[in-house]
């Protein structure tokens, strides 16, 4: 489809909407919202509107529309699949200024808040009033609540405690041409509009414009405790978790890191904490309201490990241990990206009871394709994440080419396992020639008409998750 660029008449018009203080169009200005944190993406949008209130998007929006200019919503721009990149250029809107908790409501455990919250902002706020938003990507300290939504993001606490999806009780959004909708609400039970919060959620910015979000909380866990697991081989991780259910017992994590991953890390986190040596780690979180219940459950985990053969598990107990041990955690796609600035991440996602076999097979392939990764992911609900490190500084396309058939072995055995392509971070840019991989195609054309009915003109993020 073809887009106007913005002319000088549309960015006055532009500036009386949002006040010129708060529109960019300097390159040097613009730079920072070419890209977000997928490597060696970027695509220079030609204007940035910062964003304060509801009104401003509507009429945005509506210029836009009528004008044809492509509009791309960014929040912390920490996405991993090039979906805030304003890949046709034309207009980005930034909600770095709508950033305001607008209610907590202890009585309802609900919290309303603007898209530009940033998650662990809202996590700290919550926790004076006892309250908890579990969901925790490792962006949390940069990413925000509207792109949270947008991408149904996960993290690390899914095992116990679900994702995005499970906690967005209400959503406020506006359509191209300035049409809203207004889904939900502080309510536990509703079927009365939810459909439209299922379709907006994980949408990734090509349907609507969130304004406003209203997210179920839960009580602050009173009592919480971290285990490190060394481990000698990654087919002790099946019997470990296996038996962890079958003594049911419900952690709040199970991660998984690899030698390489952790060594990297080690190496980039200024006061890393203490792991025995071993070949794989995993990291499993438990919390609860007493700390006798968290302790057994720590002692069983303990027990049925050592059964296993495992001979050392580290307790973080302390605070300061556990921030320790998160903050490494954290930490670890920065410090891939420290010794290989060029590096391709996956979030390939299978069943978790085939989570180990997933594990062997991409160890083994790297090993036969001799290519180097740092894996480590969310074990405990089947989410790895595979991150290609080019630290030999092999030449970019013939290195993106070797990449690129491991890739396609990658997702067809993931696929034939009953996993999909993400897990977490989205199809976007990155992953969208992969779509025919895990959908048909007249699946992607359902798809395609769901867009085209809430975007006639395609003016929304184009270019995400398929082409029109």
């Amino acid at each position: 489809m073809d887009y106007q660029k913005i002319s000088d008449k549309i960015l006055r018009r532009i500036e009386a909407v949002a006040g010129k203080q708060q529109v960019l169009t300097e390159p040097e200005d613009l730079e920072a919202y070419s890209h977000d944190e997928t490597p060696g993406i970027s695509f220079l949008p030609e204007v940035v509107v910062k964003v304060k209130e509801k009104q401003q998007i509507a009429e945005l929006l509506d210029l836009c529309n009528r004008e044809r200019i492509p509009l791309t919503p960014r929040g912390g721009g920490t996405g991993l699949t090039g979906g805030a990149i304003p890949l046709k250029g034309g207009l980005v809107i930034s909600f770095e200024r709508m950033a305001e908790i607008k209610d907590i409501d202890p009585q309802n455990s609900m919290v309303v808040v603007e898209p530009g919250v940033i998650t662990g902002n809202l996590q700290r706020e919550l926790a004076r009033y006892d309250l908890f938003y579990p969901v925790n990507p490792a962006s949390l300290d940069s990413c925000t609540i509207g792109g949270n939504v947008a991408e149904s993001s996960s993290g690390a606490n899914a095992v116990k405690y679900g994702g995005t999806r499970d906690y967005v009780c209400g959503l406020e959004a506006i359509l191209p041409g300035g049409g809203k909708i207004k889904a939900g609400g502080k309510l536990v039970k509703n079927v009365t509009d939810h459909r439209f919060i299922q379709v907006l959620l994980g949408s990734e910015g090509i349907l609507a414009v969130f304004t406003e979000i209203t997210l179920r909380v839960i009580p602050l866990p009173a009592v919480k405790i971290d285990l490190i697991i060394p481990l000698k081989k990654i087919l002790h991780i099946q019997n470990i978790v296996t038996k962890i259910w079958e003594k049911k017992i419900l952690p709040t994590s199970i991660e998984y890191i690899d030698k390489t991953t952790h060594q990297i890390t080690k190496g980039y986190v200024e006061h890393p904490p203490s792991f025995p040596q071993a070949t794989c780690y995993l990291l499993v979180g438990l919390d609860g309201k007493e700390e006798n219940e968290v302790m057994q459950d720590a002692e069983k985990i303990g027990n049925l490990c050592m059964e296993e053969g495992v001979e050392d598990i580290l307790i973080a107990q302390e605070r300061s241990e556990q921030e320790k041990l998160w903050k490494f955690r954290q930490s670890i796609r920065d410090a891939l990206l420290s010794i290989s600035p060029l590096m391709i991440e996956e979030d390939i996602v299978v069943p978790r009871s085939r989570i180990t076999e997933f594990l062997e097979y991409v160890h083994n392939l790297c090993k036969e394709r001799e290519i180097n990764a740092g894996i480590f992911g969310h074990l405990g609900d089947g989410n790895v994440h595979i991150n290609f490190l080019n630290q030999d500084f092999e030449e970019k396309v013939r290195w993106e080419a070797k990449i690129e058939k491991v890739l396609q072995k990658l997702f067809k055995r993931a696929i034939f396992m009953g996993g999909k392509i993400s897990g977490e971070h989205g199809i976007g840019l990155v992953k969208k020639a992969y779509l025919p991989l895990v959908l048909s195609q007249q699946e992607i054309d359902i798809m395609k008409e769901l867009k085209l009915t809430f975007d006639p003109k395609n003016i929304l993020n184009p270019g995400k998750i398929f082409d029109l």
